[in-house]
């Protein structure tokens, strides 16, 4: 008796996970997606400043199992009376069209980083979404030390040039801007000693403070820590202008910089738009039942359309974009899915949130009383506990033992 097919689409946290939970024997699964690797988004911000390898914060697709069929393409549309997916080659050079026939879809295409139509942001910025961009980050953050290590550079060309701009103060500019200050004050610091103190990073969130999820006391813990490190933080700042060099911002005119990185906010990526589903309001997203069943625009459950991740939300439930509940949903889905019972409603189990905030210090939300150190190691943990490899937790450690011991290998290059 032949398998019922299913069709993954997207490869990110929702997509990935799910499909390393469902049963392959009892499915025929095929995964399409214009991404090769699944990234370990939590920790990118690590590898772009010299924690561990790049190739530990991401994991290949095809590596995972041969038990299932990979697409490296785009899925350009769904025709959902037909059961069919109509796909384009996402491989640099080809232009080859073709289509999927499925039984059941699992629609994870994720999101893409809303600029808010900003000037200049897409052309200039730097993004921290995979590990494509976070080796850009990296690159950078040399070139400019290079650069202001040259003769005949003035001081205030050199404060320009190491004045990092980090736009948003979630989780991700929090944690991006912890990791460049301990890589500024510490280990740049001895190896470019005429630069120490004159490097700067400066997060700029359009609402009214950064950590928006965390009560008020360790957002206000967060922002004394930073302050400390040659961090600042500026609230109510919107972006109007990006350049090479220079951001423009409200009410505070133009600020030099050598380097902005872009990581506030989500847009619906270009298939969801096309899709012809129940969406959101303000971010078009694909609305669910509570059984994460993709709704028609009539607001009936279609019985065979899944939608989960980024891209997805359940009707009159308010869920953070978060990988979380990517993760909690993908594996609620993988298992109705080998049990055949698709009509239990998902329940989403917040877990404690963490940020580390530089200098071994931390904050968690949901453990009373968890900052410092205590917290710091407790977001070291959460970083091994996102990837599901045993022998990719081992090297995560292995590097961080010997970044201890000899310093990051970023910083000896």
């Amino acid at each position: 008796m032949a398998k019922e097919s299913i069709v993954i689409v997207g490869t990110g946290w929702a997509g990935y996970t799910f499909l390393q939970d469902v049963d392959s024997d009892r499915f025929d699964v095929t995964v399409i997606s214009p991404e090769a690797t699944s990234p370990y988004t939590p920790l990118l911000a690590s590898a772009a400043c010299g924690l561990f390898d790049f190739s530990l914060a991401e994991e290949p697709v095809r590596r995972y199992s041969r038990r299932f069929k990979y697409f490296q393409a785009f899925v350009d549309d769904v025709d959902f009376a037909e059961k069919r997916c109509s796909c384009s080659s996402a491989i640099e050079g080809t232009s080859e069209k073709f289509s999927i026939q499925y039984d059941y879809i699992v629609l994870a295409p994720g999101c893409v980083t809303n600029t808010f139509g900003t000037p200049g942001a897409d052309e200039f910025a730097f993004f921290v979404r995979n590990v494509s961009d976070a080796k850009k980050v990296q690159q950078r953050v040399q070139q400019l030390l290079e650069r202001a290590s040259l003769p005949g550079v003035t001081v205030s060309e050199q404060r320009a040039l190491l004045h990092i701009a980090v736009i948003g103060g979630g989780p991700t500019g929090v944690e991006i801007s912890a990791e460049l200050s301990d890589l500024f004050n510490k280990d740049f610091a001895a190896l470019y000693p005429d630069l120490a103190g004159k490097m700067t990073i400066t997060i700029y969130d359009a609402a009214h403070f950064i950590l928006g999820a965390f009560e008020e006391s360790l957002r206000d813990y967060a922002i004394a820590s930073f302050s400390k490190r040659n961090v600042q933080i500026l609230a109510d700042a919107r972006i109007l202008r990006v350049s090479s060099d220079t951001i423009t911002v409200k009410d505070h005119g133009d600020v030099r910089c050598g380097m902005v990185i872009w990581v506030t906010g989500n847009k619906q990526c270009s298939l969801v738009d096309r899709l012809d589903v129940a969406k959101s309001g303000r971010l078009p997203r694909i609305l669910t039942d509570n059984s994460l069943r993709a709704l028609q625009p009539n607001g009936k459950p279609m019985t065979q359309v899944f939608a989960i991740g980024d891209a997805a939300d359940i009707n009159n439930v308010s869920l953070p974009t978060t990988a979380e509940v990517a993760v909690q949903k993908a594996k609620f889905l993988a298992a109705a899915f080998n049990g055949a019972d698709f009509d239990k409603d998902f329940t989403y189990q917040q877990k404690a949130l963490v940020a580390y905030i530089g200098g071994h210090d931390g904050v968690v939300q949901g453990k009373a009383g968890w900052t410092g150190q205590r917290a710091w190691r407790a977001w070291r943990g959460k970083n091994l506990f996102w990837t599901r490899s045993w022998r990719r937790k081992y090297m995560i450690v292995a590097n961080w033992v010997w970044n201890w011991l000899d310093g990051r290998e970023l910083a000896r290059a």
